[in-house]
C-alpha cells in the first residue's frame, strides 16, 4: 500500500512521474534537518530511583544499595597510586598543560588613575605527557627530601594559587608519605602563621609573589626552615631576608634538577596515614585543619568514578582553575588524572577573553583550551546568568525576541528531562555564548553552595550540557552527594555517591523530623544531614602541645559512629524527595528567631535575592529583637550603571551611586520581585536594602576562598549601615 501511495505521489502533486526520486531526496533532507534541529547531547538516562531509603532510614545511591565502595580498583590505596597507574596506562598521552607567562604589566585604571591593575600575557598551552608529569613529581620528591630532610609522616605546606606545579609538589609529597598542608593564597598573615605553627611544618612550597607574606610571618613561625618557590625566579631581596631569618630558599626547578640526579624510592604509605591537612576557609574564627587520610581521599575518588566514568571520553579535557586548597578542586583533579583526562591549568581572572587580568588582545584560558568538563562555584554561574541577561537587554528587539524563544524552548525541554534547546537554536542564538568557554563543554558540576533553579535551567539551556549539583564538605572529602547526569531535578543535590550514605537526624527545635514524611503538607523525611562512609575524614587537627578544647569537643560531637559507619554531622538541614534525591533546605547556624517567634533562614533569602539582575553578593541580617530582616547588597556594577544612565544619574562614583535614593529604590524593587518570585513569606522579605559599593571578595576579607560570606567581618565593617537600616 505504501509503495503504491509513493508511486502516485508525483501525480497527486501535479508533477511528472520521474519527479519521484527528487521528492524522496527532498523529504530525506527535510527529515535530516528536522532531526538535526532537535538534536541534543547524550547522557546516561535518569534511573527510576536516584536514591533508595532502607528500612533503617539510610539513603543509598540506587546502583549501590547497602554497599560502600572504598577503592576504584585493586592496588589503588593511596593518592600517589592514581598518577602512577595513569602513567602506566597512558604514558605518552597528552596529560598536563599550562600556559607560560610571557609578560606582566602594572597599568593604571582609566577611571581612577590612583588605582593600578596587573595585566598578563600568556603563550599557548604547553603539555607534559602523563609519564613526564609523573617523572617530574618523582624528581621533585627526591630533590625536596634531600633539601629539607623531611621524613615520612612529616608535613609540607603548599601555599599558592592553582597551577601545574602546585599539584607536582603535592604528588611528590604523597609519594614520600609526607602530608600536604593546604593554605589558601588569600589567607591573611594570622591564618598562615596558624597553619604552619599548628602543623609544625619546617618546609613551605609557595608562590614567589607570596614571599613577602611569608617574610612577615617567618619571625612567628619557629619551625620554618625551608622555602621552595613555585616559580624559577626568586627576588634576591626576598631570598636574602629569608636567609637572614635562618630560612633556606630554593626554587622547585632547582630541586627537580637535583632530584633527577639522585633517584629516591617511594616511601611505604598506609591507607590510614594522613594525606592532606586542609585548612577550612572558616567563616568565623581561625581556620580548622581537617585531617584527610589516603583512605578518605581514595574513597572520594571511588565515588566520583562510579558516578562519572561511564560518561568519560578519551579526548576529554578538564580546565583546572578553582583553588586547590579547596577539597572540591583537589579531589576533582586527582579523579580526572586517574581517568586519564587531559588537565589544563587556568585562573578565574583569565578564564575567558574578558578576564580582568588579561592584557588587551589576549585569549582566555577556556576558549584556548576548549575544555569538555568543568567544575564551577555557583557564584561564577550566577555572574554568567546576570551578565548574559544584561547583554541581551541591550540587544535589538528582534534579537531579544529570538533569545527569548530559544530560552523558552530550552527550559521547556529541561522540564521534559531533556538538555538544551536543540542544534538549530544553538547555531542561531547560543553558539557565541558557548564559545566563551571554547564551545565543547559536555558537563558542568557545581558545588560549595546552592545553585538557583533558574540559573541551573538557564545555564544548561545556553551551554547545552548537563549542569549538575554536588554536595559535600571538607570534612567528608568533597562530593559525598552527586546528581545523576541524566537527572534534571533542580533544587536538589542528587543521591549519595557510591562511597557514601545519608541519615537525617531529627532537629526538633527547628521543626524538622524524619516523621515529617507523614505530614500531608510535607510528605518528605527531614532533619540534619549526617554523611557516612569511608570518605568521612579523621577529624580536626589537635596540637598535643596546645590542645583546643572547643575543637576537641567538635571531634566528639560532629563525628559519630552508627551501626559501624562513621558519620559527620553537617549542620545542614535536608529532606529526601520521592525519587531519592537529597535537598538542602536550611542550615542550623543560619536560622534566626525573630521577635514574633518566626524562624528566618538567612541563606534561603540570600539565594532568592541573587535572582535580581542588580544583585552580585547579598547578605541578609536579622536580630531576634526585631520583627523583620534587612539586607546589604553588593550590586552588579554594570547593571546599576546601565540603570543610572537611563535615569540621567552620574556613574563616575560608585559610592555616590549606591547612596542615591533612586538607585536604592530600583534595587529594592527588583529584590522585592525576586523574593516574591521565590515565594518567600512576608517576614522573610528584607524590609530595607542597603547598597555597598566595594564588592566583598576573599581579597578584602569579607568572603572565604570558597566564596562564602564571613558574616561577622561584614557585620563589623558595616555596623553603622545596619543600624541605620533598622531605624
Amino acid at each position: 500500500m505504501l509503495k503504491g501511495w509513493l508511486l502516485e505521489l508525483p501525480a497527486m502533486l501535479g508533477l511528472p512521474a520521474d519527479a519521484l526520486p527528487m521528492l524522496l531526496a527532498c523529504g530525506a533532507v527535510i527529515i535530516t534537518l528536522f532531526a538535526w534541529a532537535l538534536r541534543e547531547p547524550k547522557v546516561p538516562p535518569k534511573p527510576k530511583q536516584c536514591g533508595v531509603l532502607d528500612a533503617k532510614g539510610v539513603l543509598w545511591r540506587s546502583d549501590s544499595v547497602g554497599t560502600l565502595v572504598s577503592v576504584p580498583e585493586d592496588g589503588i590505596t593511596h593518592v600517589w597510586a592514581c598518577i602512577e597507574r595513569t602513567a602506566q596506562r597512558f604514558p605518552h598521552k597528552r596529560g598536563i598543560g599550562q600556559r607560560p607567562l610571557l609578560k606582566r604589566e602594572i597599568v593604571p585604571d582609566p577611571a581612577n588613575p590612583s588605582k593600578h591593575f596587573e595585566k598578563l600575557s600568556f603563550g599557548e598551552y604547553e603539555w607534559l605527557t602523563f609519564k613526564e608529569y609523573r617523572d617530574r613529581a618523582c624528581d621533585f620528591a627526591a630533590g625536596m627530601v634531600a633539601f629539607t630532610g623531611l621524613p615520612s609522616k612529616a608535613n609540607l605546606v603548599v601555599y599558592g594559587e592553582t597551577q601545574r606545579d602546585w599539584m607536582v609538589a603535592a604528588l611528590g609529597a604523597f609519594r614520600q608519605g609526607i602530608a600536604v598542608v593546604t593554605i589558601y593564597a588569600t589567607l591573611g598573615e594570622d591564618g598562615v602563621v596558624h597553619g604552619i605553627t599548628q602543623t609544625k611544618a619546617s618546609a613551605v612550597v609557595a608562590d614567589s609573589k607570596l614571599l613577602p607574606v611569608l617574610l612577615a610571618c617567618a619571625p612567628r613561625c619557629k619551625t620554618l626552615k625551608h622555602v621552595i618557590t613555585l616559580s624559577p625566579s626568586i627576588d634576591p631581596k626576598d631570598r636574602a631576608q629569608l636567609e637572614a631569618l635562618g630560612v633556606a630558599v630554593r626554587s622547585m626547578e632547582e630541586l627537580i634538577k637535583d632530584g633527577r640526579a639522585q633517584a629516591r624510592a617511594p616511601a611505604p604509605v598506609a591507607p590510614s596515614d594522613p594525606a592532606v591537612i586542609m585548612y577550612t576557609s572558616g567563616t568565623t574564627g581561625m581556620p580548622k585543619g581537617v585531617v584527610i587520610t589516603h583512605a578518605n581521599f581514595i574513597a572520594a575518588v571511588s565515588g566520583m568514578q562510579q558516578a562519572l566514568f561511564s560518561f568519560t571520553r578519551p579526548d576529554d579535557v578538564f580546565l583546572a582553575y578553582l583553588p586547590l586548597a579547596h577539597i572540591m578542586e583537589m579531589a576533582a583533579e586527582v579523579t580526572q588524572m586517574y581517568f586519564g583526562t587531559a588537565i589544563g591549568y587556568g585562573s578565574p581572572h583569565t578564564l575567558t577573553s574578558t578576564g580582568v587580568k588579561l592584557a588587551a588582545g589576549q585569549v582566555g584560558d577556556a576558549p584556548l583550551l576548549r575544555p569538555t568538563v568543568m567544575v564551577f562555584a555557583p557564584a561564577v554561574l550566577d555572574k554568567v546568568f546576570q551578565g548574559v541577561k544584561l547583554k541581551v537587554s541591550h540587544a535589538s528587539p528582534f534579537a531579544q525576541k529570538l533569545f527569548g524563544w530559544a530560552l523558552a524552548a530550552g527550559i521547556a525541554n529541561y522540564e521534559r528531562g531533556g538538555i538544551g534547546a536543540g542544534a538549530l537554536y544553538n547555531a542561531l542564538v547560543f553558539k557565541k555564548i558557548q564559545m566563551l568557554l571554547g564551545g565543547r563543554v559536555r558537563a558542568m558540576i557545581t558545588g560549595s553552595a546552592p545553585l538557583s533553579p533558574d540559573v541551573q535551567k538557564f545555564v544548561q539551556t545556553v551551554f547545552s550540557c548537563p549542569v549538575r549539583q554536588g554536595y559535600g564538605l571538607t570534612e567528608t572529602c568533597a562530593a559525598s552527594v552527586l546528581a545523576f547526569l541524566g537527572d534534571n531535578a533542580s533544587s536538589t543535590v542528587g543521591a549519595p555517591s557510591a562511597a557514601a550514605c545519608i541519615r537525617l537526624r531529627d532537629w526538633a527545635e527547628g521543626g524538622y523530623t524524619f516523621a515529617d514524611k507523614d505530614k500531608p503538607d510535607v510528605q518528605m523525611p527531614r532533619g540534619e544531614v549526617l554523611i557516612g562512609g569511608p570518605m568521612v575524614t579523621a577529624g580536626y587537627l589537635i596540637d598535643p602541645e596546645a590542645p583546643d578544647a572547643e575543637v576537641a569537643a567538635k571531634n566528639e560531637t560532629e563525628y559519630i559512629t552508627i551501626d559501624g559507619v562513621r558519620y559527620f554531622c553537617s549542620g545542614d538541614v535536608g529532606q529526601i524527595t520521592a525519587d531519592g534525591n537529597l535537598q538542602i533546605i536550611d542550615r542550623k547556624k543560619d536560622l534566626v528567631k525573630l521577635q514574633q517567634g518566626e524562624y528566618i533562614a538567612l541563606s534561603k533569602v540570600e539565594n532568592a535575592l541573587k535572582n535580581s539582575p542588580y544583585v552580585e553578593v547579598p547578605m541578609v541580617y536579622a536580630l531576634s529583637s526585631k520583627d523583620c530582616c534587612i539586607a546589604l547588597v553588593c550590586p552588579m556594577h554594570a547593571a546599576l550603571k546601565s540603570f543610572a544612565q537611563q535615569k540621567g544619574l552620574p556613574t563616575d562614583d560608585m559610592g555616590a551611586l549606591c547612596a542615591h535614593p533612586e538607585a536604592i529604590k530600583e534595587v529594592s524593587k527588583s529584590c522585592l520581585g525576586a523574593c516574591k518570585a521565590a515565594k518567600l513569606v512576608g517576614f522573610e522579605i528584607p524590609k530595607k536594602i542597603g547598597l555597598v559599593a566595594d564588592t566583598w571578595t576573599p581579597e578584602n576579607g569579607m568572603l572565604t576562598a570558597a566564596m562564602k560570606l564571613k558574616r561577622n567581618e561584614i557585620v563589623a565593617r558595616h555596623k553603622s549601615e545596619l543600624a541605620e537600616l533598622y531605624k
